[in-house]
């Protein structure tokens, strides 16, 4: 039979688990990360008026960019890159907007970024481009929209 003691600690490493397993935010994420993940555009626009850094990155050297293009939020990338965020920094596995938009293989969003003047041949940490995850992965709408911009 469990104790007490051993069963407060049980539950608490099941708290925190479970905490750990719902996307609380961790280190110097942003509430702009936060509403870039949520797709809480009116709260983009607040706190892109109250001047927040636009290109802060996380814990992942992650922008709010990169985790609206991870999310294929168009209204929230648009309303970014209207603030001047830059589509061309690279989080530490050395990927940039593109390539997340590549991995969830939406045209409309890459077309959006290239449009934006985001560089699509820059090399992750595994020195590929976002072409290349695109073609790797089969995705060939966004392969056309980036050929297309070159």
């Amino acid at each position: 039979m469990k104790s007490a003691r051993q069963a407060a600690l049980s539950a608490m490493v099941l708290l925190i688990f479970l905490i750990s397993c719902a996307g609380v935010p961790r280190g110097r994420t942003t509430a702009l990360h936060e509403a870039a993940d949520d797709g809480d555009i009116r709260e983009i626009k607040i706190l892109i008026s109250e001047e927040s850094e636009v290109d802060a990155r996380d814990e992942e050297g992650r922008t709010a960019l990169h985790h609206a293009a991870m999310t294929g939020d168009i209204l929230v990338v648009a309303a970014l890159l209207n603030a001047g965020a830059d589509p061309d920094l690279p989080d530490v596995d050395g990927r940039v907007a593109l390539h997340y938009a590549v991995l969830i293989c939406n045209p409309d969003l890459a077309a959006m970024l290239l449009g934006a003047d985001a560089e699509p041949s820059l090399v992750d940490n595994d020195e590929e481009t976002p072409l290349d995850l695109a073609i790797r992965s089969g995705c060939e709408e966004v392969e056309q929209t980036i050929e297309s911009s070159m």
